[in-house]
Parts: structure tokens; C-alpha cells; sequence
């Protein structure tokens, strides 16, 4: 058993917060240093970014600027959740398979400080991925949102990665760690598209967005930012839906680590 969870009422607050803290930031330096796991994150979404709203649909935007929000709003999506689930499920399912969770929990640590490590090391990927593109959007003038606007927005995706990080979480405790990338993938990108993030979706295929969890973050975006032409359900719904998806992945993922280890 965990030494620190026999003795956790003992271990003065400043010290248990330096443990969360030291574990999130190996975690971070590990997967920054990782290159096949930080550069796509890191660059994919801004480079599909300026490709799309930029160079190709530039002039377009300039003749109906909410298309420069939709587009925004999906590379954003897409930046803030890409290291939230990858990220997440690829280090996590490599651990497993080497034995190393077993290890961290025998370790003198607070119980699942390596879990939050993972979950806020996702999400600060997550941060570093989005605000290249905040800095293009500005500068290039594709985004016609005021500050408060985009901030609201940007709190909303952040929000939004959560799922993601539980969804990670999940495929981890399923796969092995050569498997969960792709797994990963096979998950992953179809939601990008049958969401209705990227185009439009004929009104045959609207019954099928509400699956996805992407359609819910990128809902809660145009609430966050008042962008009524996008708001295609309440943001209530965005919201519960989110909180479902994150609860229904976390519930299995610590069902499956609690069995299989």
C-alpha cells in the first residue's frame, strides 16, 4: 500500500502540494521532450490553422467575417483537445504496459498525484497549442471577437479538454501503449468531422453530432463568446453533456485500473 495514504492526515499541506507539483512537472518535461508526442500537438492545429482560415479561406472571411469565428473555433477545439486525449492515453497506457503505475504506486506519494500530473499536463499542452493560434488569429485579423469574448471562449475550451483527458484515461486502460495512439486516432477523428466542427453537415446526419463530444465543446465556445449564428443547442446541454461524457470515461477508466492495474 501507499506509504503517503497511511500517513496522508500527517503530511503538512505545503509538502503534499509540492508533491502534486513536482509530479506535474516531470510529467510535463517528459512529454515535452518527447518529440513524436509534442510536436504534432504542438504545431498541427496552428499550421492547419493558417493553411485554412488564412491562405485559402482569407478572402472569404474577409466578405463574412463569422466564418473566421467557425473556423477559429475548430482548429481551437481541436488544439485544446488533441494533447488532452493523446497526451494522456498514450503515456498512460505505455506506463501500464511497463509496469511503471505499479511502480508510482508504491512509491511515497499522495494517491493519484500521477493522474493529476496527467490531467494538468494535458491541459498546459493544451494552453501552449491554443495560443499560437490566439497570436495568428489576431495578427492575420481572421477573429472578430473583442477581448472579453475571447477570453470567455478560451475558458470554455479549456473546460472542454476535460472529457478529452478522461476519454485518454479510458483507451489507456484498454490498449497497449504501441496500440493507444492509433486507437486514439480511430476515436478521435471521426468526431472531428461527423461533428460538424470543420463544414456544415446536411440536415440527414444532425441526428448524429450530439455523440461526439467535440460538437459539445465547440457549442460551449460560441456560448462562452456569444456568438449566437453557431449556437445550435442550449448551453445547458453543452455543459451536462460534457460533464456526462468526462464522468462516463472516468468511471470505466478507474474501474479498469482498479481491476487490471
Amino acid at each position: 500500500m501507499n506509504a503517503a495514504v497511511l500517513h496522508a492526515d500527517k503530511i503538512p499541506t505545503s509538502r503534499l502540494l509540492g508533491a502534486y507539483l513536482t509530479e506535474t512537472r516531470c510529467e510535463f518535461m517528459r512529454n515535452l521532450r518527447t518529440p513524436a508526442i509534442a510536436l504534432p500537438v504542438l504545431l498541427l492545429p496552428v499550421g492547419l490553422y493558417l493553411l485554412f482560415a488564412v491562405l485559402i479561406a482569407g478572402e472569404a472571411i474577409v466578405k463574412d467575417p463569422p466564418l473566421g469565428i467557425f473556423l477559429f473555433s475548430a482548429f481551437a477545439v481541436m488544439a485544446v483537445t488533441m494533447p488532452a486525449l493523446f497526451n494522456v492515453g498514450a503515456s498512460l497506457a505505455m506506463e501500464r504496459e511497463n509496469g511503471m503505475l505499479r511502480l508510482k504506486r508504491a512509491q511515497p506519494a499522495p494517491a493519484g498525484s500521477w493522474l493529476v500530473a496527467k490531467i494538468a499536463s494535458g491541459l498546459a499542452f493544451g494552453v501552449l497549442a491554443y495560443t499560437p493560434m490566439v497570436v495568428a488569429a489576431i495578427v492575420t485579423g481572421k477573429l472578430p471577437l473583442d477581448g472579453a469574448q475571447l477570453a470567455g471562449m478560451s475558458v470554455a475550451l479549456l473546460l472542454g479538454a476535460l472529457p478529452f483527458c478522461a476519454l485518454g484515461l479510458m483507451i489507456a486502460t484498454f490498449v497497449s501503449g504501441s496500440a493507444a495512439p492509433g486507437y486514439a486516432n480511430l476515436v478521435y477523428l471521426p468526431g472531428c468531422y461527423l461533428s460538424g466542427m470543420f463544414f456544415p453537415l446536411p440536415a440527414s446526419m444532425h441526428w448524429q453530432t450530439p455523440f461526439w463530444p467535440q460538437f459539445h465543446v465547440n457549442q460551449l465556445a460560441m456560448h462562452a463568446a456569444g456568438v449566437e449564428k453557431f449556437q445550435f443547442e442550449p448551453v445547458a446541454v453543452a455543459a451536462g453533456a460534457l460533464l456526462g461524457f468526462t464522468v462516463l470515461f472516468g468511471v470505466v477508466a478507474t474501474w479498469r485500473l482498479a481491476h487490471k492495474g
